[in-house]
Formats: structure tokens, C-alpha cells, sequence
């Protein structure tokens, strides 16, 4: 599907590309069913708390130097993106490698009487409030649950506060109710960001965006494609207006998922012509020869990249095969986004462990970039690689998490972020965040991984006490529950 940045918001991944939220059974027949257009979601009779996309379209957003935020929002919804936000926007440096000291935000403070009447004039009045104590280069108004139910014109107040206050005011689609992804929340900050800064081009230069989070680590990935004659230009939390308005005029594009920045980088191929490289992600060994090849291949510098090639295998292999005896025979459970969650299953079997079960928080059988149901990472990795792996996909279920931890018992839980990480922990299983972006970017990236996984397995002394201490707060009945309990029979 072309992405239009001229409408509001973005479609739903729901609608968009087929994304689904619950699933059980194989990394095969889920990429199958996806490919062969037949891949349906199933609802639960029980869900657990999970968080919605009004949390990652604003915690995004608000990264940003030289603007703010005004969430048209009850304040609850406000609360939790300043916590989320204090650990996520002030911890993305910019690309000089810079970090802010504050995130900026305001809230209209929805009430009873706003939800009946309107909170029109309210909205105007916070956002010149907001302009007058800041002065920012441009404001950004978040959508909510409330404001969208009662049919709220934020895009017209948006379009009236900008021709009064002179900067770019953009409605932030954060309505979380429109969608059970979170990942939806990255669509609507790339959609909006685009949407007031980009620019046409008005020449070519010699860049690689990459698109993500944050820009951490750029420094050990900057030289590579340096080699090639390529500058990297970054669309993260921490970019400037005038990086999104060199984007255009960059010649080729990756990253760090085509779950957060395929949306995006789809636009600046469909429209720009800017080359975008999604279906091998550069992550581990593996990834980062399958993507460089690709990228070489199109800017015809095979034998560079060739060369670049064995030079990081060399770099990195003893140190590697140092780490591999640590690590052989051992089992990991991942649960992560659907971007990543492949991506760790991959590189647990190069270093010769074995992932037991894999726990997508969702799963998107299209991308935006191509029609082609085969345009998919973890497609290319059944295929290519014969890659299998017992598989559910949830949305953050906790519950179904810690079941599954009990059931497969691995060795290891590989997570972050969603808290599928503390219920390993409380029944003594070690657990790891593995880092995302570029930090796990080629044969570093590996050996990155393959070392933290050594240290988890070197000292389990927090864990063994922890389980020595456990007391489930579960009933007998709900211990003896398989993962799949609370999937619907339809």
C-alpha cells in the first residue's frame, strides 16, 4: 500500500498489513499462512495489561529537540508517557551525539464537561500557552481515545494554530483505541514528523539513513558504509528538522526494523526514489553479509563490500569462538517485537544455541514497502536458511508469557521492555535484554550478544535467590494451564 502522508493519520496496521496480535504454532507456517494471504487473528476470552500506541507515538515525539507536545488527553494518559519518556527520549542522543535535559509536554486535562460540550478552545489556549513559554520550531497535538470518540477536529485546530503562530502544528494520531499494536504508535511519529518536515530534494547526496530509536553506537557502523562513500544521515528520537529535510536527497535506506521505520522509509522510496533495504536485516553475521551484499550489489561495489566483509569476520571470529563453549547446548526463550524476535532466533542458532520458543508481540504478513507477501525478513530467513521455531504471538500477555516460560524451561529468557523479563527472573530463569539497533549490527553486534549471554550464564546468584524465594500468587489449576488457555475456540 503507497503511504499518504496528505491524510490525518495513518491506516491501522490491523487493515494496513494484516497484522495480527495471537497465534500459536510455527515460524514455517506462520510466515506460510502469511505469504498465501490466510493468516487470521484470534481474540481471548482474557487479556492482560498491555500498553497502546498512544504511548509510542508521544514517547517518540517527544525526543525531538525544539518542540513539544500538547496531548488533547485526560491527564492519566499523560502521566505515564512522562515516567516512559524519562528513561527513552532523554536517553536518545542526536546525531552530534548530544542529550537533552528535559522532555516538553502539555496536557489539556480532558474533563466530564469536555467530553459533552468540546475542548476546542481549551486545546488553542494550551497549545498558545505552550508556544508562549517554549517558543519551539514546531508543536506537535496528540490525539486520544476521548478526543477521537467525540469526533474532535484536531487536524483543523492544528491547521488554524499554525497560520496564528507562525511554526508547523501537526496532529499527532494517537488515538489508541484505533488499533491493538502499539507499532501503530511509530507509524503515526513518522507520519506526522514526515508530514511537517520533509522537503523535495533539491539534489542527490551520498548518504544511508537509518531509521529507529535512537542513533547509539553510530560510531561503530558510520565507518563501514564510510567505505562505501556513504554518509549516514539518522531519523530517530534525537534528528533535526534539517535531517528530515536532507532526507530526500539520500541515495539509500535501512533500519532498525521494518516494524518502526518500514512506514516511513517505504515514503521516501515510493515518492524520493530513495533505495530502501528491508527484506535481510544486518543483524549478526549472517544478516550483515545478506544485507551488504544487497547494498553492494546496487551500488555496484561488490568487491568492496567483499573486502569489508572479511575484514569484520576477522576482527570478531576468536573473539567469538572464545565465548562459543559457554554457550553451546544451551535453550532461550525470546519475546520481543515482531521486528526483532527472528532476528535473535537467527543469531542464538549461530552461536550454537537453541531458541525453544519464540514470543512475537505481533506479526505483520505485509510491510509497507512491497505488496509481495515474500518481502519479509523472517520469510527470506525460512527459505534461505531453513529456519524453524515453535512460535506464538501476543500482544505483551504476561500471563501467557509465564506460561510459556514454565513450559518450554529454558535456559534463558531474551526480552526487554514488555516485562516478560521479571516473571522469568521470579521462577530463578535468567533473563536478557539484548540491546536493539545498531548495537547488535554485524559480527560486533554478535559478538556483543554472544558476550552478554556469557555473563548471564557466568552468575546466576540473583536469579537462584529469587526462585529460592518465589511464592507463586497462582492457583494450582492456573499453573497446570497451557500458553494457549485464553485463546478464543472460534
Amino acid at each position: 500500500m503507497a503511504v499518504d502522508l496528505r491524510l490525518d493519520e495513518p491506516p491501522v496496521r490491523e487493515t494496513r498489513t494484516r497484522s495480527i496480535v495471537t497465534y500459536n504454532g510455527s515460524l514455517k507456517d506462520l510466515t506460510k499462512q502469511g505469504c498465501d494471504g490466510c493468516l487470521k487473528n484470534k481474540n481471548r476470552c482474557f487479556t492482560t495489561g498491555t500498553y497502546c500506541s498512544h504511548l509510542t507515538a508521544i514517547t517518540s515525539v517527544l525526543g525531538l529537540p525544539d518542540t513539544l507536545v500538547v496531548d488533547h488527553a485526560p491527564i492519566g494518559c499523560c502521566g505515564v508517557e512522562m515516567i516512559f519518556s524519562g528513561g527513552y527520549s532523554l536517553n536518545q542522543p542526536g546525531p552530534g551525539g548530544e542529550y537533552r535535559d528535559n522532555v516538553r509536554m502539555f496536557t489539556t486535562k480532558f474533563t466530564e464537561s469536555d467530553t459533552v460540550f468540546g475542548a476546542a478552545e481549551k486545546l488553542k489556549s494550551t497549545v498558545r500557552g505552550a508556544f508562549e513559554r517554549h517558543h519551539p520550531k514546531e508543536i506537535y497535538i496528540a490525539t486520544s481515545c476521548t478526543s477521537a470518540i467525540i469526533g474532535e477536529d484536531v487536524g483543523a485546530v492544528a491547521a488554524e494554530m499554525t497560520e496564528e503562530l507562525g511554526i508547523p502544528v501537526t496532529m499527532l494520531g494517537a488515538a489508541g483505541m484505533r488499533s491493538k499494536l502499539w507499532s501503530t504508535g511509530f507509524d503515526a511519529f513518522f507520519h506526522s514528523t514526515g508530514k511537517a518536515r520533509f522537503k523535495a530534494p533539491e539534489k542527490k547526496e551520498d548518504t544511508i539513513i537509518y531509521a529507529g530509536f535512537a542513533s547509539i553506537a553510530q560510531e561503530t557502523v558510520a565507518p563501514i558504509f564510510k567505505k562505501l562513500g556513504l554518509d549516514m544521515l539518522f531519523l530517530t528520537a534525537g534528528s533535526t528538522i534539517e535531517d528530515y529535510e536532507r532526507a530526500s536527497q539520500a541515495r539509500v535506506s535501512f533500519g532498525q526494523c521494518d516494524v518502526d521505520d518500514s512506514y516511513i522509509l517505504s515514503y521516501l522510496e515510493q515518492n524520493y526514489g530513495v533505495k530502501y533495504f528491508h527484506i535481510h536485516q544486518p543483524n549478526g553475521g549472517i544478516g550483515f553479509e545478506r544485507f551488504m551484499r544487497d547494498l553492494g550489489a546496487y551500488l555496484k561495489k561488490e568487491e568492496t563490500v567483499e573486502e569489508i566483509i572479511a575484514e569484520e569476520r576477522e576482527k570478531y571470529a576468536a573473539k567469538i569462538d572464545a565465548l562459543r563453549p559457554l554457550l553451546a547446548g544451551k535453550t532461550a526463550l525470546v519475546a520481543l517485537g515482531s521486528g526483532y524476535v527472528f532476528e535473535m532466533v537467527r543469531m542464538l542458532k549461530e552461536l550454537g544455541m537453541e531458541a525453544v520458543h519464540a514470543v512475537s508481540y505481533h506479526y505483520d504478513p505485509l510491510t509497507d514497502a512491497s505488496p509481495d507477501r515474500n518481502a519479509r525478513t523472517p520469510v527470506a530467513d525460512v527459505r534461505e536458511l531453513d529456519m524453524d521455531v515453535s512460535v506464538s504471538v501476543s500482544n505483551a500477555q504476561q500471563m501467557e508469557v509465564y506460561l510459556a516460560v514454565k513450559k518450554y524451561k529454558p535456559d534463558i529468557v531474551i526480552t526487554r521492555a514488555h516485562g516478560a523479563g521479571c516473571w522469568a527472573a521470579k521462577v530463578g530463569v535468567p533473563c536478557l535484554d539484548p540491546g536493539l539497533g545498531i548495537n547488535i549490527v554485524g559480527y560486533r553486534g554478535l559478538y556483543l550478544f554472544a558476550d552478554a549471554l556469557a555473563a548471564s550464564f557466568r552468575n546466576t546468584a540473583v536469579f537462584d535467590a529469587m526462585k529460592a524465594r518465589y511464592q507463586s500468587p497462582f492457583t494450582e489449576a492456573f499453573e497446570a494451564l497451557p500458553p494457549t488457555r485464553f485463546y478464543d475456540k472460534s
